[in-house]
């Protein structure tokens, strides 16, 4: 769902000030690449993707976490 997208603006910004619902104060940015780090996938260049691209990953991260997790 795009309204769940994360703008490569807010990269950095605190997950609990773009999604008002989420209680963490990490980033997106620090999520993917404490994600990358557990699942052993080689860190991605997020700066170099579009807004597409960056929440393609993030979604292929998060259903590859859920995988392991599972």
């Amino acid at each position: 769902m795009k309204k769940h997208w994360v703008k490569k603006e807010d990269l950095d910004t605190p997950l609990c000030e773009v999604f008002p619902d989420t209680k963490t104060n990490g980033t997106a940015r620090q999520w993917v690449a404490i994600t990358e780090f557990v699942l052993g996938v080689s860190p991605c260049n997020l700066d170099k993707m579009n807004l597409n691209e960056i929440n393609k990953y993030m979604d292929s991260l998060d259903k590859q976490l859920m995988e392991v997790i599972i």
